[in-house]
Formats: C-alpha cells, structure tokens, sequence
C-alpha cells in the first residue's frame, strides 16, 4: 500500500487495531503494534525489518530498539490474536464448501542461531541451504483466502541438544514433530472452527501416512498430491488372518495372501492407461489465461502397513507440454464424486502459494531479522494480521467499485494466477488486492470443464 492509500483507509484500519487491542495486553504495546502492522501494509523499497518499520514509523532512531524490544521479548502470547484472526475469517469467508490448504515455506537464513535454522530442502531457493522452514494452514472459499495459523519446524538436532533451543528460547516441553505432525497439528486445532469440506496438501503430506490416517479418522474429505512410487492394488486383494501357515510357524499378524498380485505404484498404473482414459480438462482460469491439462482417474484400495486400507479416487494429471509433467492424487471423495470436482479442489493450493508470494513480496513474511522463538512467532502473527487487512480492504473496495456485498469475494484485481502445485507464478504487482479473485469457484479455482470436443465426465473409468 502507498501512504495515500492507507490514509484513505485509516477509519478501517484503526477499527481493525482496536479489535485486536486488548489482546497485546496493555496501550504501548498496542502502539508499537499499530506502528508496525503499518509498517508491514506500506509499500518499501528496502526491507520489512523491525529497525526499518521504526524508522519509517517514527523518524526517531531512539524507537529502533524499543521496537526490536516489542518484537523479539515483549511477553503478548499470539494464540489469542490467532484465535480472534480466525473467528474473524470464519464469519467473512466461512462456507460449507471450504478448503483447509497445508503447504510449507522456507526462509533463507545465515549462522546457526535462529530458531529451527538447519542445512535442509529451501524450497525459496529450490536446493539444499541454510534455512528455516515452517508448516502453515490457509483457508480458502468463494469468498477468498488467507493465511491463519503456522508451526516453525524444528529439525531433529535442534531436539536432541537441550542447549540450543535453550538458548532460543524454545518453551519447555516442545520435541521434534514432522511437518506433516505439525500440520495435523494444526488441523486438530482448527478443523472445528472454520466450516469446510475439503483438505488438501501436497506430496510432503500425501506421502506420510499417519497424516493421511489421521484424515480418514477424522472422517475429513481430502484430495492430495502423493509421490508416483506409491503403492496401491486396483481391487481388493484377500487377507489371511494370524493361524496356521501351513509350514513352519503360525502366522502371527494379518497378511496378503500369498496368490494375490502385489500393489502397484500408481506411476506403473498411469503408463498402463488406455488412451481412451484421459479427458483434457481446464482447471484454472488466471492471469495465464485458461489452463489446460489431461486427467485420469481410477479406483483403487491403498496399501497401509502392506495390508490394504481404504477404497479411494487416485487421480493422474498430464500436462500438456511435449514432455508432459505428471502428477498424482489420491483423495477419499465417495464414488460418484465427479472428476471436474476431483481437479478443482487437487488444484486448490494456489491460494495458499498466493499467500506466500504475497506475503514475501508485499508483507515483509521473510524480513525479519530476529533469532529466537518468540520473535518470529510475533514477526508471523502480525504479517497474518496485515494479510487479513489487506484482504479485508480488497472486499471492501469490490464492494464499493462494483455493487457487491462482502460475501460475494469480488475485486478489481484477480489474484487467479498465483501458481498451481509447482507451477509459474505471476510477475511482481504491489498493488493487487491479496486472496481475492473475481468469478471463483470455493477455493478460488474456476470450475474445470470437459473441453469441447473431449469425452464426457462419465467416460471416465
């Protein structure tokens, strides 16, 4: 935002501070979150840091360290602002057909001090490097989407050395978790506050398989990505129970039995696929125009603890390039759910990729410059607090731009072409509203459709 444009908003972004006042506990530090909830929101062309914001705020380099005091030690817990984030996205956003959306995000860093930093995959530079990564949780509906909780992830040797998170200020009692634990994490903390129908997640997540369990105990409906060696049968193979074995000694666990055929991986099910099995399906409509890919789709029973688990919808995506990508879902959506359905919400990670490009580029996510627990997990409540804001200022403008109330989600400026799985992104635009975009479907994807000329969705096996 440009200085003129917060000046215009400023009645809704002092009603938006008030809300939230009480919960930092007392007026300074309401203040210095004022000023740097400011800070975040307007345009600079340097960096997002606490010594930047306070001079930018203040003009007085005497506020830099009462700032980074603010930021990095002062005692305002983010649970409850995270829980009134939440409540707030639940009324303006909620929808039966919701999406809780998992992903990551890294943040290159140098040393060895800050929190849960570690050589590791940094997804920001696509290599191996020195970085922190997190686990966050969006929500996504026709209304828009934003980002509402997140987990720092601590590797293992960070929970093996009692000094080191120590010294970070790591809370007793915190031991090493996945990322996919993490984010099950979150799910369990969330999943009864915000209404939705839909999970869905990538393959860090789709292939661990306590995650996915976890889902299917919870009777959640997910469409994820997996990687292509994972293993499935096409029918239901029988079991042998714990008995006799014939020869030698009793069996004493549940097993296949010894005649039926092992379980595929679903790359091997996807290079067996008749040609007359793929549909060429659009599933998005953004800034790249309208997007095109050939899907797949077949029953199949997965492979848990080399038994077979549930029933479930693998789904096979083929890009159209001359040397095709392929990508793969599996998803525990009932029988009858119809594949435009099955792409439409396996493509509904764009939003949470939106979140993230935005909120580096425009919200200062990664410019922060402190080292231990409490710093960063100030630093990502008050971006979380600036996404909403600036979500709330694009409704707000659609609404007065074109006639349509709040719930409708529309703006002037789509935020449609933010990337799909590990697709492109749109260049740089400071000024484009975040989380909304214009004609989406639940999730903020355009409902995908069979291309003319193509099969019909029934023809899909």
């Amino acid at each position: 935002m440009t200085p003129a444009d917060l000046r215009q908003a400023l009645p809704l972004f002092e009603d938006f501070v008030t809300r939230f006042a009480p919960l930092f506990g007392d007026d300074s530090r309401t203040d210095r979150a004022r000023a740097y909830l400011r800070g975040l929101l307007l345009d600079n062309d340097d960096n997002k840091t606490a010594e930047a914001i306070a001079l930018k705020a203040y003009g007085d380099p005497s506020q830099v360290r009462m700032m980074q005091v603010f930021l990095s030690q002062s005692p305002w817990p983010d649970d409850p602002l995270r829980q009134e984030l939440g409540r707030w996205v639940a009324a303006e956003l909620g929808h039966d057909d919701g999406v809780l959306i998992f992903d990551e995000s890294s943040f290159p860093k140098c040393g060895t001090q800050s929190v849960g930093v570690a050589r590791q995959y940094c997804g920001a530079l696509g290599k191996i490097a020195n970085c922190q990564v997190a686990v966050y949780l969006a929500y996504a509906s026709a209304a828009g989407h934003t980002l509402l909780d997140t987990r720092v992830y601590l590797p293992e040797a960070w929970t093996t050395d009692p000094a080191r998170p120590r010294a970070a200020g790591v809370p007793e009692g915190v031991v090493f978790r996945t990322k996919p634990e993490l984010a099950f994490e979150l799910l369990l903390a969330w999943r009864e506050r915000l209404r939705h129908r839909w999970v869905t997640f990538d393959e860090v997540y789709g292939r661990d398989p306590g995650f996915v369990s976890g889902l299917e105990e919870l009777e959640e409906r997910y469409v994820g990505e997996v990687p292509k060696d994972t293993r499935v049968w096409l029918r239901r193979p029988a079991v042998q129970g714990p008995g006799p074995s014939g020869r030698g000694a009793p069996r004493r666990k549940p097993r296949v039995a010894a005649d039926e055929p092992l379980p595929q991986t679903v790359e091997a099910i996807a290079v067996a696929l008749p040609a007359s099995a793929w549909q060429r399906l659009a599933f998005r409509n953004g800034t790249k125009g309208v997007q095109y890919a050939h899907f797949a789709r077949r029953r199949v029973v997965a492979e848990r603890n080399d038994l077979p688990g549930p029933e479930l919808w693998l789904v096979i995506e083929r890009s159209c390039q001359q040397q095709p990508e392929v990508k793969y879902y599996l998803s525990n959506a009932l029988p009858d759910c119809p594949l435009a359905t099955l792409v439409r919400i396996g493509h509904t990670r764009w939003p949470i990729e939106d979140c993230f490009l935005r909120g580096k580029e425009e919200l200062g996510l990664a410019d922060y410059e402190v080292t231990g627990w409490r710093g960063w997990h100030h630093h990502q409540t008050l971006v979380l607090l600036a996404m909403w804001f600036l979500l709330l200022q694009a409704r707000r403008l659609g609404e007065k731009n074109h006639g349509r109330s709040d719930r409708a989600g529309h703006a002037s400026a789509a935020a449609g072409g933010a990337g799909g799985g590990r697709g492109g992104r749109p260049g740089r635009a400071r000024h484009r509203p975040v989380g909304v975009a214009p004609g989406t479907q639940p999730g903020g994807a355009e409902e995908p459709r069979p291309d003319a000329g193509q099969g019909s969705e029934k023809a899909v096996a």
